[in-house]
């Protein structure tokens, strides 16, 4: 008996410390109740579409969190993350267009 006790007990912590890591409901809360700035290009000295933006959260939020967990897109500057997303974008397989908004996302909303 407390050789099956032992062994649940042990697939117990197993399963535990396998399964998916999940983002703090509070962080979550926190990111979404974020104001969407949006970013003036360099080039143009046009204001980012704010579809483009919110297109590219959507995408950070599924295909970059996947492997990150939920880094808050204020923690780098915008030139820090032209070098993150030179590197991640690759890694990610985005298309051009979902490389746009996740650009205009993260940029928006970069350490100022």
């Amino acid at each position: 008996m407390k050789r099956l006790l032992s062994l649940l007990l042990l697939l117990a912590i197993i399963m535990i410390a396998c399964s998916k890591k999940t983002v703090a409901t509070k962080e979550v809360a926190t990111e979404s109740a974020q104001a969407v700035q949006p970013e003036t290009s360099k080039s143009t000295g046009e204001v980012a579409d704010v579809n483009l933006i919110a297109a590219g959260k959507t995408i950070y939020e599924t295909k970059c969190t996947r492997c990150h967990g939920m880094k808050p897109t204020d923690f780098y500057t915008p030139d820090r993350w032209d070098g993150i997303l030179k590197t991640m974008v690759p890694k990610a397989k985005l298309t051009e267009g979902e490389t746009e908004q996740v650009t205009a996302y993260v940029k928006a909303n970069a350490k100022k």
